[in-house]
């Protein structure tokens, strides 16, 4: 009887302090990322994308974090110094629904630096092949895109298809396509067969590759978990990281063709036209002829002048300089316009140096074709027809002379396809 008591005794006091360690344990410390937007917003509302949430705020309302993986919404202590709509990551310590100490920093890009080795793999395709840097390699390099999924992610497989309708562009220029994702074969092969996807998509269900990599989405959960933050890189010949693209915001994917332009930026558009222009030769373009909701999708507009003319910069005071300007669309958010540098002009006529644009140059603009629920439900099954419109001011002068100002209107097409919503078969999803 008295040993039966000692021992009751005994783990009656290692009930109790375990008890007390577990009250002196501190709320979990961690690191979330999403949206920064207004407490009126719910989740759902959020995760549609509802331009209420990122609205300039109600009376009363606050700055919060939607998570964008978990879809949660977090109350931020101190009070976020974001702006609406900005993609952060946010250190702190979880409070039940609060995070305390919360250090708020902007979404930077993913994974592995430009200039590190990419790490060595070995993984099978949909095809049942073992795949390897060495088997993907074309004859200067590979684009690896790491996605989410090619089962539950309507934007990742938009991408792919993309990607596919980019593959001969790529193998033009020796590079050789592959995409990996925790995905098991089956699931690969079931979406490739059916939107006839040849390029090597490799199944890592166990994430080592997307670790090694570092774009594991470590926030993930459940049928979830083990998924990779989306991105491409470009791995050259000896497998370094020559060039790496990342979005902060998981709905936003370059298409196959913007890779390809960035990498190649002689490489003409899909899509080109001439314009009539005074004093210039413009022909203006767009990377895709067609995409989905979410996809980054760039315009150029190509200015020859003729020897011894020159446009402004922009900035330039005092005079009219070259501006790419766009029309609103709601189906659209555009990007600010990327000009090349300038070239300071000394005019002696006014004694005066300014920026200027001479010879051949290149305007880019990026622009996202809405993905907010509402825009893309609209598009039925056939998706539809959008007309990009803008126009290019400019001011052409010689050395002797400042010609009029002209306005020069530009019409483009997009063609908005339905994201594909398709899942796998309910005994090959992830659970």
């Amino acid at each position: 009887m008295t040993r039966r008591c000692l021992m009751y005794t005994v783990a009656l006091l290692f009930a109790v302090t375990l008890t007390l360690i577990g009250q002196d344990k501190p709320a979990s410390s961690g690191l979330w990322s999403g949206v920064i937007i207004n407490s009126t917003c719910s989740v759902d509302e959020a995760f549609a994308e509802s331009a209420k949430c990122t609205a300039a705020s109600a009376t009363g309302a606050k700055l919060v974090l939607y998570d964008d993986t978990i879809r949660q919404i977090y109350t931020l202590d101190p009070p976020a110094t974001a702006s609406l709509g900005d993609a952060v990551t946010v250190h702190g310590t979880l409070d039940g629904n609060t995070i305390r100490g919360a250090s708020i920093q902007a979404l930077k890009s993913f994974g592995l630096e430009v200039g590190q080795r990419a790490p060595a793999f070995s993984a099978r395709d949909q095809f049942g092949r073992e795949q390897t840097l060495e088997t993907l390699k074309g004859s200067k390099g590979t684009v690896l895109l790491f996605y989410r999924s090619a089962d539950w992610c309507p934007y990742c497989k938009g991408q792919l298809i993309q990607l596919q309708s980019a593959k001969a562009r790529f193998e033009e220029q020796g590079l050789k396509l592959a995409g990996i994702s925790y995905d098991s074969e089956a699931i690969l092969k079931f979406f490739a067969d059916r939107r006839k996807i040849e390029f090597p998509l490799l199944s890592d269900p166990d994430s080592s590759v997307i670790r090694a990599y570092d774009v594991l989405n470590s926030e993930a959960t459940g049928q979830n978990k083990g998924m990779a933050r989306p991105g491409y890189f470009f791995i050259d010949t000896k497998g370094v990281i020559r060039e790496k693209f990342f979005e902060a915001k998981y709905r936003e994917r370059l298409t196959g063709n913007s890779v390809l332009a960035k990498l190649f930026p002689e490489l003409g558009e899909e899509v080109t036209a001439t314009v009539e222009a005074p004093h210039l030769q413009l022909t203006v373009g767009q990377s895709d002829r067609a995409g989905v909701p979410g996809n980054l999708v760039t315009l150029t507009a190509d200015v020859r002048l003729p020897p011894d003319v020159h446009v402004y910069a922009p900035g330039t005071q005092g005079y009219k300089p070259i501006k790419l300007v766009m029309d609103p669309l709601p189906e659209f958010e555009f990007r600010a316009a990327s000009y090349p540098r300038s070239k300071i002009l000394y005019l002696p006529a006014i004694k005066e140096s300014v920026p200027v644009f001479e010879g051949t140059f290149r305007i880019q603009q990026e622009l996202k074709v809405n993905s907010m629920a509402d825009f893309s439900n609209s598009l039925g099954t056939d998706g539809k027809m959008v007309a990009i419109k803008a126009h290019l001011e400019y001011q052409a002068c010689d050395s002797k002379i400042c010609f009029l100002p002209a306005n020069v209107p530009v019409e483009l097409q997009l063609q908005v396809l339905p994201l594909d919503r398709q899942r796998a078969p309910e005994d090959i999803r992830h659970k």
